[in-house]
């Protein structure tokens, strides 16, 4: 059992992200903070396996508060969340050694796979999305893309090259080539020899030539 705790100022904010944990059988919510002012009484009386942190938190910050995680409890994954994408917090971030820095508008399918890949060992920094809700739900659902896929498509989308991914990523190229085969084999399997111009047509990957996946 995955062990979670939110801290986010926005008390409903914090309930809604109980619900989505609630969905998945193998994590619980332990507890919902709206500060983390005493964070070494709430670790201590918790035992998370994972925080999921506001950024912006009024009286000590989320980056301060994550920074104190990572420094005396190693062992604890954080997962950073904010409205807006930074790319020098989360610069500073890795510096500290957050696993993760999403959007508070991720989907709940999403956020599960995040967690669940966070408490895995790996990294997720997900950018703002070049992709809408709509195509990021079809490409969980229709064809099975996990996070990372997704992930790997919106900075595809971004005309970022397969070295600067892994770099983002912090992954070798040769994963972020595998990913990509990966994705063309679920999208081709679903739809067949000519399935970039299918998902074209459909806006499922508006303005994404073949070239690029």
């Amino acid at each position: 059992m995955i062990r979670i705790i939110s801290i986010d100022d926005h008390r409903l904010f914090g309930d809604g992200l109980r619900a989505i944990i609630k969905q998945a059988p193998h994590m619980i919510m332990v507890n919902v903070y709206d500060n983390g002012m005493d964070i070494a009484s709430i670790i201590e009386k918790d035992q998370p396996d994972i925080v999921l942190l506001d950024i912006s938190l009024p009286g000590i910050s989320g980056i301060s508060i994550a920074d104190s995680i990572k420094k005396r409890y190693r062992g604890i994954r954080v997962i950073m969340l904010s409205m807006l994408y930074d790319d020098s917090i989360a610069k500073k971030l890795r510096t500290i050694g957050v696993e993760g820095y999403i959007s508070k508008e991720i989907e709940s399918t999403k956020l599960i796979e995040v967690i669940d890949g966070v408490y895995n060992g790996e990294q997720y920094y997900l950018a703002n999305t070049e992709l809408n809700p709509t195509t990021v739900q079809i490409l969980t659902e229709n064809f099975q893309l996990t996070a990372r896929e997704i992930e790997i498509v919106e900075l595809i989308k971004q005309g970022r090259s397969n070295q600067e991914i892994a770099d983002m990523l912090h992954r070798s190229v040769f994963t972020i080539t595998t990913h990509r085969k990966n994705i063309n084999q679920k999208l081709k399997g679903k739809l067949g020899q000519n399935y970039i111009q299918k998902l074209l047509e459909h806006q499922i990957l508006p303005d994404l030539p073949e070239s690029d996946l």
